[in-house]
């Protein structure tokens, strides 16, 4: 007997029994309602109970939006799974009539292989020669008697579409109760469950201000949480350290604010994570990296020091930063790890100088600081890693300002402060000035007093274009030269005015003690030289007379000598 390919479902031809036919057809359409029907219970109930526990582990573990998503995935994927396991295969796999027709005779032993024999004998061609067509006839007549009352019930049992209804039905009314029940609750972690973003319902909701935090080892941070809704008695902190080590800290609200819980972390060594429990509701776990803090690893100091003194660029100790006012102090560092930000604290000053940092190594520092008059008396620096982090407790190196010192002049010719002058007379001048680098001019500043109301002149002298770090000169001042001329009793007071070369803090200067001539006539200043040589006349005789008593006195001494 000829069988049809798998898969296609073989029916009765024209000439074959068409109460068989009915009856093969009723039975396959109840296999197909009995397997969509069992698919669409399971898949119901896979639905529930896979959106419950999803709903019930949200509701514990507050599942972040990636794993949400895997679940309603999954969730998806297995009732996809079950629809086509059970239903959409079997309708596209559907048994032919000769396999329905031995699930007949499976069912109704009473057939005795009747129902097979005529579904297969009524096909056309079924029949070879010489066959009895009587014999085939009276046998589809008997099994279609047979077949009438023939309820497709029987031959495919709906017991397990029952079953898996009852208990979908079952399910779907345990989770419309309980959805009921915890409406509230119930309603936001459905949502959740299908991606619709809300908060998990709690009766207290905890707000971690900070969250994540980085911090330089052996910092402390404080860990502060605010309670939402319901404000317990007490709260619990949950650390994990890098090590593995778990910690539990008790929390208290803070005096004056029940909502807010907070705890200081001192002296922080390594990294861990942390999450604050209050009443039913928990926060994310966030975390503090606790990382090295950047540190000076090497130091260099250059004094610059002014052009005008000559010295260039000299190497300083930083333990002995005595500097020049107005040089520039020069600073090259090297830091242990990437630099964001650095800057230069001068102490004393309130200020801060930002440091360069090198574009193509973050580690090497540059900066120049200009060195002022006073004020300054130490330098630290500070710097801040690429992630914010500071250096704490920088070395302080003390510097001690040197001033430019002003320069020196005194007047060494004429010996007198008071002296009696001619009008044609030239004077003499003999000076000594000196400073701690360089002198730059000189000037002889006077007054007469007959002279435009005594107002002050000045004439430079002539160093020959030098800058020397001393200076011994004397020069002439013909008074007839002076313009307008002094007069007999005019009075004329002088003095010396050093400048030195310092451009940047000075210049510095130097003045001499004044002296005062007075304009007399000639026989005026005779006498007075007249009264001066008597004057050292009678001083050397004073000290012949001296001399003499001496020699007397030795003398005695010599003979009163013993023998």
């Amino acid at each position: 007997m000829p069988n049809q390919a798998p898969g296609r479902a073989a029916r009765l031809p024209r000439g074959g029994s068409a109460l068989l036919s009915a009856r093969l057809d009723a039975v396959r359409t109840r296999l197909a309602v009995v397997a969509c029907g069992t698919a669409a219970s399971l898949a119901l109930s896979w639905v529930l109970v896979a959106l419950a526990g999803v709903m019930l582990a949200d509701w514990w573990l507050e599942l972040p939006l990636w794993a949400r998503t895997v679940a309603l995935l999954a969730n998806l994927a297995g009732c996809a799974a079950l629809v086509f396991l059970l239903a959409v295969r079997p309708l596209l796999r559907q048994p032919d009539d000769d396999a329905l027709a031995l699930m007949v005779e499976k069912r109704r032993p009473s057939f005795r292989t009747r129902f097979i024999a005529a579904v297969q004998l009524g096909r056309p061609g079924a029949l070879s020669q010489g066959a009895s067509r009587e014999l085939v006839a009276a046998l589809v007549a008997e099994t279609e008697k047979l077949a009438a009352p023939l309820n497709a019930g029987e031959i495919v049992p709906a017991s397990r579409l029952k079953r898996q209804a009852r208990n979908a039905a079952l399910l779907l009314a345990l989770a419309v109760a309980a959805f009921l029940h915890t409406r509230e609750i119930s309603g936001a972690l459905l949502q959740r469950a299908l991606l619709i973003e809300t908060e998990v319902p709690r009766k207290t909701r905890v707000d971690v201000v900070g969250g994540d935090k980085l911090i330089g080892r052996g910092d402390s941070v404080t860990i502060i949480a605010r309670a939402r809704g319901y404000a317990p008695k007490t709260g619990t902190l949950l650390m994990t350290h890098a090590s593995g080590h778990a910690e539990e800290i008790n929390l208290l609200p803070e005096a004056g604010d029940a909502r807010k819980f907070s705890q200081v972390i001192e002296n922080v060594q390594d990294s861990f994570t942390y999450k604050v429990r209050l009443f039913d509701g928990a926060s994310p776990r966030f975390r503090v990296e606790a990382v090295p803090r950047p540190e000076i690893a090497f130091l260099e100091a250059n004094q610059i020091y002014p052009a005008y003194t000559g010295l260039g660029t000299v190497r300083r100790s930083l333990g002995d930063l005595v500097l020049l006012a107005g040089s520039k102090l020069q600073l090259r560092a090297s830091a242990t790890k990437d630099i964001s930000r650095a800057t230069v604290s001068l102490a004393g000053l309130n200020k801060e100088v930002p440091m360069q940092i090198n574009a193509t190594n973050r580690r090497e520092l540059t900066a120049t600081i200009p060195v002022p008059v006073k004020e300054l008396s130490g330098i630290s620096l500070h710097l801040a890693d690429l992630h914010g982090v500071r250096s704490k407790d920088p070395a302080v190196y003390r510097v001690d300002i040197l001033p430019d010192k002003p320069p020196v002049v005194r007047i060494t010719y004429p010996e007198r402060k008071e002296d009696l002058v001619t009008a044609m007379a030239t004077m003499l001048i003999g000076f000594e000035a000196s400073d701690d680098y360089a002198l730059g001019k000189v000037f002889l500043r006077y007054k007469i007093s007959t002279a435009e109301q005594g107002a002050e002149k000045s004439l430079e002298l002539d160093l020959g274009g030098e800058t020397p770090k001393s200076l011994r000169h004397r020069f002439e001042w013909p008074l007839r030269h002076l313009s307008p001329p002094p007069t007999e009793g005019s009075l004329i007071e002088f003095w010396l005015e050093v400048v030195d070369t310092n451009n940047e803090t000075g210049p510095g200067t130097g003045i001499s003690e004044h002296y005062v001539v007075r304009v007399v006539s000639e026989a005026e200043k005779r006498a007075d030289l007249m009264n001066r040589v008597n004057d050292y006349l009678g001083g050397i005789t004073e000290v012949a007379r001296d001399q003499e008593k001496l020699n007397e006195i030795l003398g005695g001494l010599i003979r009163l000598k013993p023998q």
